[in-house]
């Protein structure tokens, strides 16, 4: 994996999605046009890895090595030789990235702290489209099923992007990058299949004239899921499909157009317990809850070299999710996105980017067994605006990037989020960047107006020291303020010379006006004919008061022992301060806590070339325990061996989870259920090139 510092936003729409478009248009000309870009990256010596241009970077081209902020190429190569079956799997062991699955379809993933199914502080996107959706704060994970061969690269910033790319880019973003068509001019198949796990996926890439060139791809996917700790399945088999294409066109050397569209769809099912009613015998209730989910988006880009010094892009796109929980709120999202971003090259000091973007949300919901929202119908409307300016003061060695995003919402009025960023190279092979950022994540729908029932604490619990048993009920009450976080950053890497490299990144958080629960009321639960109360119904209220600090070191060790041997060493530390309430001089009650992250993670990946057509990857990775759920800490092994058997046809085989026969890796907490746990895995796999 590629790894660097560098500074995500959006470049235009060309360059962002497409990898090659840039040097298309006006840098590369002959045969050196037509190469695929994915091609010279797995024949790229390593020592030239960090001088690779991350489209995705800065709204501009940019040298990974130049950037300043910590960021993580996940190359083409490293997805094949991956043993990971789906994209959040590929972001295991990415420094600072936790990721876990903690229930059927249920991907916990975030970057720097609270995570959850649905992790508020991280911005997710396909091509620069967003999915965080913003009724519950989060992404939908399991509703991606892009067939990995599609996918050119995966760009993960971690640290603040809320100067480029708005609300919610708060504790980092991650950009999947699709490839351009004209880069995918064959059919390929793949199947993956185990005892669990089977999968399906076809690619076929085309060309209808010159410059016209397009992409469909299916999918079809069926997965048994988690076990329980007696290696019973947890639930149903979770079936999904897909189903999507992308057409590239450009008509002149000047002008480029993207059209995409994407369907997905699938059910699965999850176990919960609900309370049985009977305050008098109070208990619980065991069923299986059953989730399904239809998505579908279309995207249009449009892309213009004005002249050397000036480029634009239009950038419009609108997605729809109907998604039906038993245990979740029944909900139908649409959102419509209209984005336009200027790149102006000043002068020799100067480089400008600038845009403006519009967004309309509407949802409606229906109440499921434990959640419901006060009023199901619901329009949210976004405005912004964003500048920032690259100011070069001595060119390659000495640049200051400063700029700010405004934003207006119809629930919160305007935030703003502005940045300074200054990278120094000292000499050729060092340099040294730090930054001070502002980032807000506006409330959700799910935090404005939600009202949750939840299970019954018992009498004398760990959760409840009273001598009655608990019954709660969690009402949105977050009114009309955004968190806000201050993140101060530090980073150095260095090109040590005969193949090797370090990446160091360090960090402070500064959190303000965390959503938190806080008591609102409580009343006494008499049942007649008896005259005393049985029970305690006691309100909780969402509130924005939260403060907390984290901070924490992320180093990548990148070098080439042999040849044939290429080693990376990755170390992430995590660790936090909660500040007390003043009012009940405890710590905040968050509702992603923090002490679900664990502080530290280890991965070690090594790629063996053993001979041209055979190939042997392994990743062996440490997490230590989340301290605040009971998961306990683990050391697991993925292996991956694979077979060139002709450059049409190859075979690998591929372990997961090795070290463990089922391991557990996260909690549920969004609704009650039993603790499901990460079965191990051998699948086979074919691919098919033709």
């Amino acid at each position: 994996m590629v790894c660097g510092a560098a500074t995500l936003a959006t470049a235009p729409a060309h360059t962002q999605a497409t990898p090659d478009a840039p040097e298309k248009i006006g840098t590369l000309s002959g045969d050196d046009a037509s190469a695929s870009p994915g091609s010279a990256l797995l024949n790229m010596p390593l020592e030239d890895l960090l001088t690779l241009e991350s489209t995705s970077v800065a709204r501009k081209r940019q040298r990974v090595q130049d950037s300043a902020a910590a960021v993580y190429i996940i190359s083409r190569e490293d997805i094949q030789r991956s043993a990971a079956k789906t994209i959040p799997d590929l972001l295991r062991g990415v420094p600072g990235v936790e990721v876990a699955l903690a229930s059927n379809g249920g991907y916990a993933v975030t970057i720097r702290g609270f995570n959850s199914e649905v992790a508020n502080a991280l911005l997710v996107m396909i091509d620069g489209r967003s999915i965080y959706v913003s009724t519950f704060s989060g992404v939908f994970w399991d509703e991606l099923l892009i067939p990995l061969g599609d996918i050119e690269r995966i760009e993960v910033v971690r640290g603040p992007g809320g100067t480029l790319w708005g609300a919610n880019a708060v504790n980092g973003v991650i950009n999947i990058v699709t490839r351009h068509s004209a880069d995918t001019q064959d059919t390929q198949a793949n199947a993956r299949a185990g005892g669990r796990w089977q999968e399906f996926t076809v690619s076929h890439g085309g060309r209808f004239t010159e410059g016209l060139n397009y992409r469909v791809y299916g999918a079809f996917r069926r997965d048994k899921g988690l076990v329980l700790s007696n290696g019973d399945d947890s639930g149903a088999a979770y079936l999904q499909q897909a189903a999507g294409g992308r057409l590239d066109w450009e008509p002149n050397e000047r002008d480029v157009l993207t059209a995409q569209v994407d369907y997905a769809g699938g059910h699965f099912t999850t176990p919960f317990t609900k309370f049985n009613g009977d305050y008098l015998n109070p208990g619980e209730i065991r069923f299986q809850g059953r989730d399904s989910f239809s998505s579908e988006n279309i995207v249009a880009r449009w892309t213009h070299q004005q002249d050397d010094r000036l480029d634009w892009s239009i950038q419009a796109y609108y997605e729809r999710i109907d998604r039906n929980s038993s245990a979740n709120a029944h909900l139908i999202w649409n959102q419509a996105d209209i984005e336009t971003t200027m790149h102006w090259k000043a002068s020799a000091v100067h480089d400008i980017n600038f845009g403006v973007d519009t967004r309309l949300m509407f949802d409606h919901t229906d109440p499921g067994v434990f959640l419901h929202l006060a009023d199901p119908d619901h329009t949210d409307r976004w405005v912004s605006g964003f500048v920032q300016d690259d100011i070069s003061f001595i060119p390659d060695r000495l640049r200051l990037t400063i700029g700010t995003k405004l934003e207006y919402n119809n629930f919160t009025g305007f935030d703003f989020q502005p940045s300074a960023r200054l990278f120094v190279r000292p000499e050729r092979h060092v340099a040294l960047w730090a930054a001070v950022s502002r980032a807000v994540r506006t409330p959700s729908r799910f935090e404005r107006s939600s009202i949750i029932n939840s299970p019954p604490s018992p009498a004398n619990s760990v959760n409840n020291p009273l001598p009655l048993p608990v019954y709660a009920e969690v009402i949105g009450a977050l009114g009309t303020q955004s968190e806000t976080l201050l993140a101060y950053e530090l980073g150095a890497r260095a090109n040590l010379g005969a193949g090797w490299s370090l990446d160091v990144a360090a960090y402070y958080n500064d959190y303000k006006k965390l959503t938190s629960i806080a008591p609102l009321g409580a009343t006494p639960i008499f049942v007649p004919p008896i005259p005393y109360p049985v029970g305690i119904n006691l309100d909780l209220g969402f509130m924005a008061r939260g403060k907390a600090h984290t901070y924490g070191v992320e180093t990548v060790l990148k070098g080439q022992l042999a040849f044939w041997w290429q080693t990376e060493l990755t170390w992430s530390h995590f660790d936090y301060s909660l500040l007390n309430d003043p009012t009940t001089g405890l710590p905040y009650s968050l509702i992603f806590p923090l002490n679900f992250s664990p502080h530290d993670q280890i991965a070690w990946r090594n790629n063996f070339d053993i001979t041209r057509r055979l190939a042997l990857s392994g990743q062996l990775i440490h997490v230590s325990k989340l301290p605040g759920s009971g998961v306990p800490a683990y050391t697991d092994l993925d292996l991956r061996v694979n077979w060139q058997i002709s450059s049409a046809l190859s075979l690998s085989l591929i372990g997961e989870h090795l070290f463990h026969k089922r391991k557990l890796e996260f909690v549920q907490v969004s609704y009650p259920g039993p603790q499901s746990y990460q079965p191990r895995q051998i699948t086979a796999q074919l691919g098919f090139r033709f």
